[in-house]
């Protein structure tokens, strides 16, 4: 039987990019679903396959009235509720990136706590890991430093939320996982190019006809891209498996460039458009990719899904055949 069979089930922002396909896996699993979710970025339609098995609550998750809302009777919360961006908006925008994601961090936490839910999950970021992390980057490395600057209030935030998650952990009787997932794409993710991940943003950019098409940085920075149906796997399988308060990252070391990968963009939608790097603008981390020692020791996975597949995905969904 599944661990999530007949369970009672909150998916904080389960019907947004990630927590949609969370929210399917749950319920083929058996789980009895509670999607909380104030509609702002999330949509009904991406969990368009479950609506009648789910149960929503359309809250402000940032107060108090609001958590408690989509906690209560819950046996187990995944707080997915965050605001994300791209770096666009993150590097101009810190106080509001700080002050959102630790306002839903904290709020959904006491919550949790308040109403006895006896398992959550944190949900991080890459994004707390200082610029000059180690590649591929162990848990460890987010002992030091500050998070890269250009995301750096959604960086702080998130570091917080994990702190405040070890000490309910120790000081309550809940059970509480931390998970880090890195540079998240594919379907259903947003295409508006002032707050997009940088896939959507190029593949919307080729798509629309941009000539020359205009990339962020050097192009040299790498990044190890991880499909979103992939990290919402990872965040089930460690919401079940660990429950010590000790993070979890959720990605692989297979990087490629942004040059490679905007080349791969062309290449796939048969673009003959030139490309161009906007080297005032920052690359964000040189390199970033994961070091999964610890996930595939708790959870014996590893993300799988080829960057071309999703990347084919994402195309698709923006120029429908």
């Amino acid at each position: 039987m599944s661990f999530w069979q007949g369970r009672k089930v909150c998916v904080t922002g389960g019907a947004g990019f990630v927590g949609s396909y969370l929210t399917e896996m749950l319920v083929e699993d058996g789980a009895e679903v509670t999607v909380a979710d104030n509609l702002e970025r999330g949509s009904m339609e991406r969990i368009d396959s479950v609506k009648d098995s789910v149960r929503l609550v359309r809250s402000d998750l940032a107060t108090p009235e609001g958590a408690d809302a989509a906690t209560k009777g819950q046996e187990v919360v995944l707080n997915l509720a965050a605001k994300v961006t791209g770096i666009e908006y993150n590097r101009f925008h810190h106080a509001d990136m700080f002050s959102t994601n630790m306002a839903l961090g904290q709020q959904v936490l006491q919550s949790a706590a308040r109403k006895g839910v006896g398992r959550f999950l944190v949900v991080s970021t890459a994004c707390i890991y200082p610029h000059d992390a180690k590649v591929p980057t162990p848990e460890t490395e987010a002992d030091r430093g500050s998070p890269e600057p250009t995301n750096e209030g959604y960086g702080w935030a998130k570091r917080m939320a994990e702190n405040l998650g070890k000490y309910f952990h120790d000081e309550t009787d809940m059970d509480v996982a931390i998970c880090r997932p890195f540079n998240m794409y594919g379907p259903r993710d947003h295409w508006d190019v002032k707050t997009s991940h940088v896939i959507p943003a190029i593949i919307k950019r080729v798509l629309d006809g941009e000539d020359p098409v205009v990339v962020w940085g050097t192009g040299t920075q790498t990044r190890a891209f991880l499909h979103a149906r992939d990290g919402a796997l990872g965040m089930k399988l460690i919401a079940e498996k660990a429950t010590d308060a000790e993070p979890i990252n959720i990605g692989h070391d297979d990087e490629i460039s942004m040059k490679e990968l905007a080349s791969l963009i062309l290449q796939l939608t048969g673009s003959t458009a030139a490309l161009e790097f906007d080297t005032s603008k920052p690359d964000g981390y040189p390199r970033r990719s994961a070091d999964v020692t610890r996930l595939k020791e708790v959870t014996g996975w590893v993300p799988s899904t080829p960057l071309k597949d999703g990347v084919e995905e994402m195309i698709a969904e923006y120029r429908p055949a």
